[in-house]
């Protein structure tokens, strides 16, 4: 009150008011100041609010190992045929549109797909393009599992990986090759890559100290790795066959996360 006081009283003696009009005026100039404060804060908060709301971007991102059947799943998608597909450290992206069905709520009028190399030494270059990615479908061989270690220690990245934690980025593990009588299971490729990551998170745990730990630690402490409910983002699994063209469970997942 004492504060009002001679702020009244500067003001009545520098306009040469009565203290009435200097005590109406001493409020004025509290509420404005009030007012402008209260604008400022919103104005730094909501910018301070853009910066940690990112959004994902809009390509789907096609990721796995080197023969697990990207690139013929991304010609599949876009042709609609079968084309002989070598290894390489190319790049595959396109536009195109997505029809999973007759109705017009299961088409999309333009998709744009990146086919990403599946090279080890490219493999950081791919969680580079991570912040463009709308969804991520992750290829596997089905019948290959040695890979699978390779798959979940490229899982264990992307699931640490900054950007994942912020953008919460959806992926769909669609298991190839599964027209093959010795193609492994849904079930088991998610069993396998549970069990490889779980022994990462072991080994790897000791070096945490010091560490970012949400950057760096995968699951939770106590309980052994559950891909579905650990990973910080949805994952679905599909079993597809780029060859026979049953590829169906794709086309699902992308109408499903860009009709969102």
């Amino acid at each position: 009150m004492e504060a009002l006081r001679q702020a009244t009283g500067s003001i009545e003696a520098f306009l040469g008011v009565g203290s009435s009009t200097a005590l109406v005026l001493t409020w004025l100039v509290i509420l404005l100041s009030v007012y402008v404060s209260l604008q400022l804060f919103q104005v730094f908060s909501g910018n301070a609010l853009g910066r940690s709301r990112r959004s994902r971007g809009n390509v789907t991102l096609m990721l796995g190992q080197c023969g697990s059947g990207k690139t013929a799943t991304f010609f599949r998608l876009r042709d609609g045929e079968e084309v002989q597909t070598v290894s390489s450290l190319q790049l595959q992206r396109d536009s195109f549109p997505i029809k999973a069905g007759e109705n017009p709520d299961q088409q999309l009028s333009s998709v744009e797909v990146i086919d990403f190399p599946g090279h080890l030494r490219m493999r950081g270059k791919a969680n580079d393009m991570l912040p463009e990615a709308r969804c991520i479908i992750y290829l596997v061989d089905s019948d290959d599992k040695p890979k699978l270690k390779d798959v979940a220690e490229h899982f264990y990245e992307l699931l640490t990986n900054r950007d994942m934690l912020e953008l919460h980025t959806p992926i769909l593990i669609a298991c190839n090759k599964s027209d093959l009588s010795t193609a492994r299971s849904e079930k088991f490729i998610v069993e396998e890559i549970e069990r490889e990551i779980e022994q990462m998170r072991v080994s790897r745990g000791a070096t945490l100290e010091g560490q970012d730990q949400a950057d760096s630690y995968l699951g939770i402490d106590g309980e052994k790795f559950k891909l579905m409910e650990h990973s910080p983002c949805t994952i679905q699994t599909c079993k597809i066959s780029a060859k026979k063209n049953e590829i169906q469970p794709v086309y699902d997942f992308l109408i499903e996360q860009y009709s969102a």
